[in-house]
């Protein structure tokens, strides 16, 4: 039995492998593009000035404070908009494809037409998005490191690793929205357009809600703000910002589980 619970990890996991791998090299590419320039504004006060004689609005929408040192550098390329949401747009479409898609198409059949739990099916592919997310971010967390080698960017490790941490984190909470969304409804476009959907609209919470005094104190409710309201680049993030993430992921991916269990499943 274990040998069947572990091929249905293994199995998917193989049919994702070149999208993770095509995920973490572009992820990887990313940040050492990036990092390329960081010499340029190394030590630069000439443009931390200029960002700041922007509105104050604006700098913090869009991630610009001290632009010029390291931590607002990373901050304001990297981790305040494009790696976090790219990481949740790959959980998105590596859930959906194992579950809305594949169930959609009928290949998920082959498998409930076996003696095996369902449950275990949709959890051993949970489990490969899971282990490919991971995957992509431990070489994105290299890449980082080495271009922070590279380029002599000056940042505590331990605080690039946590902002990391936390966008894989928030990664994997709309990945689990996903699966949540794909054990309701096997519709491959309901799954991608509620998972991206709440991604977008969290980012813009996080980002412009701060803009009005009136609607400021909703931020918090986006997964943006539990993540990286704590400015994770420049101070050790608290234990509860992880739980804030990974809790509700437990829960979605349940969900998920036990709606599967209780509709029919969609023939091809």
């Amino acid at each position: 039995m274990n040998g069947r619970v572990l091929e249905l990890v293994a199995v998917p996991l193989r049919a994702v492998r070149r999208a993770t791998l095509w995920w973490a090299a572009g992820l990887a590419s990313l940040v050492a593009l990036t990092m390329s320039v960081w010499p340029a504004f190394k030590g630069s006060s000439g443009i931390s000035q200029a960002m700041d004689q922007l509105p104050a609005g604006v700098v913090q929408a869009f991630g610009l404070q001290d632009f010029g040192t390291p931590a607002g550098f990373l901050r304001g390329n990297l981790y305040d908009f494009f790696v976090p949401l790219l990481l949740a747009i790959a959980a998105v479409t590596l859930a959906s494809g194992q579950l809305a898609s594949e169930e959609s198409e009928g290949r998920l059949e082959l498998y409930f037409a076996q003696p095996v739990d369902r449950r275990l099916v949709l959890l051993g592919r949970a489990a490969a998005v899971l282990v490919a997310l991971t995957v992509i971010t431990v070489v994105l967390l290299i890449a980082q490191l080495v271009s922070d080698a590279a380029q002599d960017l000056r940042i505590d490790t331990a605080y690039v690793a946590s902002t990391i941490i936390l966008s894989a984190l928030l990664g994997a909470l709309h990945g689990s929205l996903a699966v949540a969304i794909a054990g309701l409804r096997a519709r491959p476009s309901l799954v991608l357009s509620v998972g991206l959907g709440v991604a977008f609209a969290g980012l813009i919470v996080f980002s412009l809600f701060p803009l009005s005094g009136a609607i400021a104190p909703w931020r918090h409710i986006s997964p943006w703000d539990w993540a990286f309201g704590g400015n994770p680049l420049e101070r050790a993030t608290e234990l509860w910002r992880y739980a804030a993430l990974a809790l509700p992921s437990v829960i979605l991916t349940a969900i998920g589980v036990v709606s599967l269990t209780r509709r029919d499943i969609a023939a091809a």
